[in-house]
């Protein structure tokens, strides 16, 4: 099997675990917080007073399998164009720094919103509505598992919008990984059915800009209205936000007896979102360094190029094999194509508890790997001794 097929397939298991990760936090973690545990503090902001039926949200959990599985699919052909040298904004990206990273992410959201509405609003035509969006409107009386229920067709569409961000607009890896985060925030909490976003003295959105669980909870309800995803701003210009939202909006919020209950059901929700995105941003770290570190790295001085790779015996270990050498009369004659790096376990973010060979003598050391951008700091001990060397991605050398 040749490197970049390994590359491609441990990606593509990387990426679907991150996305189902996140997809079973949220979707289960909305469904058990908000709906069991909080069910009688935020009874009162229970949008439809009936309940979806257990075969539905069983039905759209597995449909939502079939659609991270594109998802993955189109990311890993994603990470492996980046990885030939066809994405060159990443690296672009990460040399404009932190500022660039926020307003890039702030960008990316509002561009998603407007690629969404009008993408939305495509699929409502009645040529393409059996084809394509047909599925998710099976859940009329959507549930937190509605999220991801999508058609083949719709599934293929919207995981298209980060390949075409990141080819028109340069964006790290990092910040996609956020967006991702953010938008599964918003699409779980979105079909939650309980209205979670807080609203003013007057019965209105407090944040008017902002799409609601009702603004589209109507939707599902009445499918000709509220396209938008995370912003009203398309549907109020378009003229197809639903004449009652604010009046609905405002009878769901005002069912709430009393300041006390309204303050806990406002906090309980803006509390949730948080507690669940620490921990999925966490995973989702974890996936990004197990990822990037898959490459061909120069060695110190660009004596060599050492390929890293998931381990043949076990995929989730990290082995690095000697591919090339500069002067191959330093080393030992089996050296060249060997594995001199082997088993290392990620851990909180660091490649850990492994083995270095130095090619050089054949003698084996403790090693730890830790991932920065495009360098990698590789630690070496024989007992309480210890050296580093820093390596660098092959393909972010200048080449002559």
């Amino acid at each position: 099997m040749s490197a970049d097929l390994i590359a491609f397939a441990d990606r593509w298991r990387l990426s679907l675990t991150s996305d189902l990760s996140q997809y079973a936090i949220f979707a289960i973690g909305f469904w058990l917080i908000v709906w069991v545990l909080l069910g009688r503090v935020l009874a009162s902001r229970k949008i439809r007073p009936e309940t979806p039926p257990a075969r539905q949200l069983v039905l759209e959990f597995i449909v939502s399998l079939r659609s991270l599985a594109i998802f993955s699919t189109i990311g890993a052909l994603l990470f492996m164009a980046d990885r030939a040298g066809y994405l060159p904004g990443t690296a672009l990206a990460a040399s404009w720094g932190w500022g660039w990273a926020i307003a890039s992410f702030v960008v990316m959201v509002i561009g998603h919103d407007a690629y969404f509405y009008w993408t939305h609003r495509l699929v409502h035509d009645p040529r393409l509505f059996r084809s394509f969006h047909r599925r998710h409107h099976r859940s009329h009386n959507p549930s937190p598992f509605t999220a991801y229920s999508f058609d083949v067709a719709e599934a293929a569409m919207q995981a298209l919008f980060v390949p075409i961000w990141m080819v028109l607009v340069p964006t790290e890896w990092a910040v996609v990984g956020v967006f991702m985060l953010h938008q599964i925030v918003r699409n779980t909490m979105g079909h939650s059915g309980y209205e979670l976003f807080p609203a003013n003295a007057e019965g209105k959105p407090l944040f008017g800009f902002l799409t609601t669980v009702t603004h589209h909870d109507l939707h599902h309800a009445e499918a000709r209205c509220n396209y938008g995803l995370y912003f009203t701003w398309w549907d109020r210009l378009m003229g197809t936000e639903h004449p009652d939202y604010l009046e609905r909006f405002a009878s769901a919020t005002r069912r709430v007896c009393g300041v006390r209950k309204l303050v806990r059901a406002n906090v309980a929700a803006y509390l949730l979102a948080a507690a669940l995105g620490a921990g999925a941003m966490m995973q989702d770290a974890q996936a990004q360094s197990a990822t990037r570190v898959h490459d061909d790295w120069a060695t110190r001085g660009l004596g060599g190029v050492v390929r890293l790779t998931p381990c043949a015996s076990n995929a989730a270990h990290l082995c690095g094999r000697l591919i090339w050498l500069w002067d191959a009369s330093e080393v030992a004659p089996d050296a060249l194509g060997s594995l001199i790096l082997r088993d290392f376990v990620l851990e909180n973010g660091e490649w850990r508890r492994g083995t270095v060979r130095n090619p050089e003598d054949g003698r084996t050391y403790s090693g730890s790997i830790r991932l920065e951008g495009d360098v990698l700091r590789l630690r070496g001990c024989a007992g309480p001794f210890c050296q580093t060397q820093v390596w660098r991605r092959l393909s972010s050398i200048p080449r002559p």
